[in-house]
């Protein structure tokens, strides 16, 4: 009665679409080890091409995934988003995309 199944809050490939050419501020990714955010790159973009998923900053993909097995979801406050993706050998990818300061995604 209390303790209810939590709800998936993942975004669909359809939302996913929407967020192409955002602006981000920067890209994090906790370091498993040390449990440290490290800074993946700055003054970015969401960019989604040949049904992947990137994340670029300064000209390099920083993160790239394909559409349909990313998992992301918006942040609380809505100035960014977590990305997740375990690829063919089972190595799992976390990492936190903020958006540049002013900048509203498209609903």
């Amino acid at each position: 009665m209390f303790f209810k199944k939590k709800k998936t809050s993942s975004m669909t490939a359809e939302q996913l679409r929407k967020l192409d050419k955002t602006p981000l501020k920067y890209v994090t990714e906790r370091d498993g080890e040390t449990a440290r955010e490290i800074r993946l790159g700055e003054n970015g973009a969401i960019n989604i091409m040949d049904g992947d998923f990137a994340l670029v900053c300064g000209g390099k993909d920083v993160f790239r995934a394909p559409l349909d097995k990313v998992k992301a979801g918006e942040l609380m406050n809505l100035s960014g988003l977590t990305l997740s993706y375990t690829d063919e050998r089972g190595v799992r990818r976390s990492v936190v995309a903020y958006y540049s300061d002013g900048h509203i995604p498209r609903r």
